[in-house]
């Protein structure tokens, strides 16, 4: 996941880079190319992406998305992001899919670290594919430098049938080419309460790599994701652990 410079890497944190990391790169190019200290900056970023994969589950059952970001950067360190997205489901068409709001701040120490604290809510409709729990909220706290970066969530509610959950991530980038980006994460999702209905669920690591290729206004992007384990923590319809999702994203 990209998105180490300062104010990309709060847009970062919230709703644009929790589902897809590439979605965070597009804010990455476009901060580089408008930031100026002092100022607060505004960004939306439009997205069409074949899957919208979190942890490596299918929040979109498997189906392509339409995601628009919204992104606001105060020069004092706070920031707040919004997403909304439809999905193309598999028999009614075009429907809305999900919210997500994000608030928090973030600050850069003199050794060029950068340290970040906030909190999310996300609502789902029954189109994501996620049985229970498609309203959940998380906290997080996070550090990261100029290639790497690791982040810690707890959620008291978390999507499916295990409420309390731990997630811990280092994810990093390298940048290729001006203009292309390879970035990676690596997770471990830990569920600190079973549910009633999911009393074996236990440990899971998930994974994805993804390229991000700027071209004029527009970004192409490829990742792989992959996960560990079942998916009786979601509760929903399952999905294959391995996907390739690739997608297409402006800056507005």
């Amino acid at each position: 996941m990209s998105a180490f410079a300062t104010r990309a890497g709060r847009r970062s944190r919230g709703p644009i880079g929790r589902h897809f990391g590439a979605r965070a790169l597009i804010a990455f190019f476009a901060a580089s190319a408008v930031a100026s200290p002092g100022q607060a900056q505004v960004g939306a970023v439009a997205s069409v992406f074949s899957d919208d994969r979190f942890r490596g589950i299918s929040l979109s059952d498997g189906q392509p998305v339409a995601i628009l970001d919204l992104s606001y950067d105060a020069p004092n360190g706070l920031y707040g992001t919004a997403s909304g997205s439809v999905v193309v489901t598999r028999h009614e068409g075009l429907k809305a899919l999900g919210v997500a709001l994000n608030g928090g701040y973030a600050t850069r120490f003199g050794t060029g670290l950068t340290a970040d604290v906030g909190i999310v809510h996300s609502r789902y409709s029954h189109y994501s594919g996620v049985a229970s729990g498609r309203n959940y909220s998380e906290v997080y706290a996070g550090l990261s430098g100029k290639l790497i970066g690791a982040r810690v969530s707890i959620s008291p509610d978390y999507l499916g049938g295990v409420r309390w959950m731990l997630h811990g991530e280092v994810n990093g980038h390298v940048d290729l080419m001006p203009k292309l980006l390879l970035d990676g994460t690596i997770g471990l999702l830990v569920p600190l309460q079973r549910g009633d209905y999911n009393p074996e669920s236990r440990a899971q690591m998930d994974a994805r790599i993804g390229l991000a290729q700027r071209i004029g206004p527009i970004t192409f992007h490829a990742a792989f994701t992959t996960r560990t384990g079942h998916s009786e923590i979601y509760s929903g319809r399952g999905h294959r652990r391995n996907a390739l999702v690739v997608g297409i994203s402006s800056a507005l």
